[in-house]
């Protein structure tokens, strides 16, 4: 998800995993001779280590590889960056090649259009556009690039138009979140949802699950509606200001569910502006709402922000363009990162930005590194 807060600089501290990431960062993954046999990860696995393996993906041959992202314009993007960049970083025969949509359909077609044309030999591109996107990456396929959508579903067929998509299941963490509302709320509240880009297919995916479970909850309203939500863009600023309208329009406001932990930050900001109280969010993982809720004492809940499964997607890539296997998961129901409710703590770094997420298992001084275009 996507705001345009502007990375703050390198915090020497890093998180929780900064040592074993380093510990794995070290040397590049082996290649795979003819005859070895690799035990893959299951999903329980990856999400467990945020995608942090050393397998068998770099091969030999000289490759190009596009990382683009149809935003790539605030701290997810970065993260998303860092994660695939750094995972490319390890093969010494691939060259990458990194653009930013920016928020414009038209520059992300001529992303994908223009990597081809500069001799990419696979493409990893989160299509946050979706199906409009999707011609592009069929004819990158059909020229023999070796594509890997992930984090936004551009619709196709994997093996057809694409390698495979990589991804977490939207409508799983829409039905998890609705679920643990009900239960901070004991069945009965008022509910904002945000999502996002108006129309995007992540919100769109998690809203019809969030409708699904409040439908056997007759106490449970959806304040923003059933088909569409109010567009916070993934900008903070923007998140700030609709929240703002909302609470000037609802007396009475119960619970949050947003799709980026950093526009649920804004909303929760917003409610401290106009002088109310706290109320249970659900969302993805982001350190200050994580700090600021631990603190106050209100339930909160996240879903990992996901951005490590872009070291999936650029294994998966390198792979297929180097003719490797890669029997790695592809879809993930990825589960509660913290839970206040149901045992599973806040994580809260003090010395780390707001917009920092720590379940990518992302040092401060990789983000740095590789989170840009």
């Amino acid at each position: 998800m996507r705001s345009k807060t502007v990375w703050r600089g390198i915090v020497l501290a890093a998180l929780l995993t900064a040592v074993s990431i380093g510990a794995v960062s070290a040397g590049a993954a082996p290649g795979h001779a003819k005859g070895s046999s690799v035990t893959w990860p299951n999903a329980s696995q990856e999400i467990a280590k945020s995608g942090i393996f050393n397998l068998p993906f770099c091969g030999s041959k000289p490759i190009k590889l596009a990382i683009l992202d149809g935003f790539g314009i605030n701290a997810w993007s970065q993260e998303s960056y860092a994660a695939a960049r750094s995972e490319a970083a390890k093969c010494s025969n691939v060259t990458q090649i990194v653009s930013a949509g920016g928020g414009d359909l038209q520059k992300m077609i001529s992303d994908i259009s223009g990597s081809v044309a500069q001799g990419a030999n696979a493409i990893v591109v989160i299509p946050d556009f979706g199906q409009a996107e999707l011609p592009a990456i069929q004819q990158a396929t059909q020229a023999g690039v070796k594509v890997v959508p992930w984090g936004a579903d551009a619709g196709g067929k994997n093996g057809t138009d694409f390698v495979t998509y990589v991804d977490w299941n939207d409508a799983y963490a829409g039905t998890l979140w609705a679920q643990w509302m009900v239960q901070a709320l004991h069945g009965k509240g008022n509910v904002i949802y945000t999502g996002g880009p108006a129309g995007n297919p992540v919100g769109a995916q998690q809203l019809a699950a969030v409708v699904k479970v409040f439908k056997s909850h007759p106490g449970m309203h959806l304040l923003t509606g059933n088909k569409s939500w109010p567009v916070t863009n993934w900008d903070p600023a923007t998140a700030q200001k609709v929240t703002a309208a909302l609470l000037s329009k609802y007396p009475k406001i119960d619970g949050i569910i947003s799709n980026y932990g950093t526009d649920a930050l804004a909303s929760v900001r917003a409610l401290q502006a106009a002088g109310r109280k706290l109320v249970p969010v659900t969302t993805l993982d982001a350190n200050g709402l994580s700090c600021l809720y631990k603190k106050a004492g209100v339930p909160l809940s996240t879903i990992s922000s996901r951005n490590w499964l872009g070291r999936v997607a650029a294994r998966k890539a390198i792979a297929a363009a180097e003719g490797l296997p890669n029997n790695e998961p592809s879809k993930y129901n990825l589960p509660f990162f913290e839970d206040s409710l149901n045992g599973k703590p806040l994580r809260c770094n003090p010395s780390a930005p707001a917009d920092f997420y720590p379940s990518n298992a992302l040092s401060l001084a990789t983000i740095a590194k590789y989170g840009k275009p």
